[in-house]
């Protein structure tokens, strides 16, 4: 177990910032308390934001508008998101976990019954992750007092854009009215975070593979990358994760394009997926 906890704790730390740079993209200030268990230091790290020019009402207008869309089409949650309960597996390498999850209401998450500490804490992050991107919050809550501006339009079919304002100097490649790329800086790392697939629900789109790409913000090296796969179904009125694959490239790995091996991949399963409102006496 000391070999697991050893080989998982840099993509715990990995996956730390990358709830980080989540919770401060999508929720500011407003969904501080989910991210109670992350190393303290790392919200104050510095961050170099380069100068922009401040954009003519025009051009803050269209990105605007182009963003919102893209950001308004996202699968996420109603208010009446009942919470759920499922059996948690999690395999790394020959190693096999299993324990309990519960998604409540309110998106907090409890994972019970794994006596590994590493391994709880990154089920925990998972289903914290999860539930950052679902959550509804209303566009002008989050992004209201800050500008927007055209970058680069790209080909016909990708738009980048730039948000004036933000701390962690966001950037977003927009794919018709999806977010196909996003760029976040924190402290000394940079964040690039791609879009690979996504599947299409009547209450907007859902991504199922991603690529995270991790790298030093002065020098460009790249420090690391986890490729996530998932798989949902539709438990009641809602789509609910149900399978997760992380395969995780060190930086000399994503240096060389040399491909990881499989049996790194970190391998999530939720079963018995039971929603709250369905369990309570």
């Amino acid at each position: 177990m000391l070999t697991v906890q050893r080989h998982l704790q840099p993509r715990l730390l990995r996956w730390s910032l990358s709830l980080l740079l989540a919770t401060s993209l999508w929720f500011g200030g407003l969904f501080g308390g989910l991210c109670g268990g992350l190393p303290a230091a790392w919200a104050q790290l510095p961050v170099e934001i380069p100068e922009s020019a401040t954009p003519t009402a025009a051009q803050d207008t269209s990105a605007r508008d182009l963003f919102r869309a893209a950001y308004e089409n996202r699968y996420t949650w109603d208010e009446q998101f009942p919470g759920y309960k499922a059996e948690v597996s999690l395999k790394y390498g020959q190693a096999l976990f299993h324990g309990l999850v519960q998604v409540n209401p309110d998106l907090s998450v409890l994972v019970t019954n794994i006596e590994n500490d590493t391994v709880r804490q990154l089920v925990t992050e998972q289903l914290q992750m999860e539930a950052i991107h679902r959550r509804r919050v209303p566009f002008e809550t989050l992004h209201g007092e800050h500008s927007f501006q055209l970058e680069n339009a790209g080909d016909s079919k990708t738009v980048e854009i730039r948000e004036i304002g933000d701390p962690a100097n966001a950037r977003y490649k927009l794919q018709g009215t999806e977010i196909a790329q996003v760029n976040r800086v924190m402290g000394q790392v940079a964040v690039t975070v791609d879009t690979l697939g996504s599947i299409q629900t009547p209450e907007g789109y859902l991504v199922t593979h991603y690529q995270s790409n991790f790298r030093d913000v002065k020098t460009d090296v790249p420090l690391g990358e986890d490729d996530v796969q998932d798989f949902y179904e539709k438990v009641g009125q809602y789509y609910l994760l149900t399978n997760r694959t992380i395969r995780r490239s060190e930086a000399s790995q994503t240096a060389s394009s040399s491909r990881p091996s499989s049996q790194n991949d970190i391998l999530i399963r939720f079963n018995d997926i039971q929603p709250l409102s369905e369990t309570r006496a």
